[in-house]
């Protein structure tokens, strides 16, 4: 009904030129992760690793809060809704680790850290956000906030030496807005 009444259509058009709930549900998902996509051709503009990592997790934030009420009714209904058949063609976890690997190879994160392992605690992080965020425990600045916390601490705990305050201090400011 919300789509109908933004697009100025009766609710029988939406259903009508969609499908049925399932399929609505399908392709809004899609929108997200064609969002996520473009995400992963962005950060090839980008030298600095972690300004990458920092760009994933905002943008991906962004692309459930540019309409708040209807992808936490998504998020809310995609837990228990078999998740549509190309919904992985972007894995947000794997952009992570490609900025995470880089990350390690320019010394600013350690040597014996594991890229495709803090890639996917970046991504746990910023799918607990995301369903407290669906629940209506954080607003949309809460959900950006908690989700870059999440990356923050992954960096500030895997850091070589040279780097580990500035993670620590940018950990400190985003734990004071949680």
């Amino acid at each position: 009904e919300a789509i109908a009444s933004k697009a100025g259509v009766a609710t029988a058009t939406v259903y009508n030129l969609v499908g049925t709930r399932d399929d609505l549900l399908d392709a809004l998902i899609r929108k997200v992760v064609d969002d996520l996509a473009a995400v992963a051709a962005a950060t090839t503009r980008y030298a600095d690793p972690i300004a990458v990592a920092h760009l994933i997790v905002e943008q991906s934030v962004a692309a459930f809060t540019r309409d708040s009420s209807t992808f936490r009714q998504i998020v809310a209904a995609g837990r228990s809704t078999q998740r549509p058949a190309n919904v992985n063609r972007v894995d947000p976890s794997q952009l992570q680790v490609a900025a995470l690997r880089q990350a390690r190879e320019l010394g600013v994160l350690r040597d014996d850290v594991d890229p495709a392992s803090l890639g996917r605690q970046v991504f746990i992080s910023w799918i607990g956000a995301m369903n407290h965020w669906a629940d209506g425990d954080l607003d949309d600045r809460g959900f950006a906030v908690a989700a870059r916390h999440g990356l923050l601490v992954v960096l500030a705990a895997s850091a070589a030496d040279g780097h580990r305050d500035r993670f620590l201090d940018e950990l400190r400011r985003a734990g004071a807005q949680l």
